[in-house]
């Protein structure tokens, strides 16, 4: 084989892969929701004190993070993947002890943080 040919191959198939990962991450989370609405949502039963709703959207959040947490672990640094996950347990135990302030202030890191992980090129 020409060296041409093996540059192609190789290109076309590291294209095919970042396009078959971008599309299974746009497939699984479109646009970043449900994790943002969830994340909203918290924030909203966290300022009218509506503790029971947001536990309920937080354990949603969770499982929504458990079954996706790999998917998005290929293309992001540890620090940030393991800094959401703080968060995420941060938010749980801020509604547990009806702390607003820390439910909304964590809600809102984690929105920051989600926002970057869904960019097709993250910012550092």
């Amino acid at each position: 084989m020409k060296n041409k040919t093996v540059t192609l191959s190789l290109f076309g198939l590291i294209l095919s892969l970042f396009l078959a990962y971008f599309i299974t991450q746009h497939t699984w989370f479109p646009s970043g929701e449900p994790i943002k609405g969830h994340l909203n949502n918290i924030i909203q039963y966290a300022q009218q004190e509506k503790w029971a709703e947001a536990e309920n959207s937080a354990n949603e959040l969770s499982t929504l993070w458990d079954k996706g947490k790999y998917l998005l672990a290929v293309n992001y640094a540890e620090a940030d993947y393991s800094l959401f996950m703080d968060n995420l347990a941060r938010i749980q135990g801020a509604i547990k002890t009806r702390d607003d302030t820390e439910t909304v202030s964590q809600a809102l890191s984690t929105l920051k943080l989600w926002d970057n992980f869904i960019r097709v090129v993250p910012q550092p």
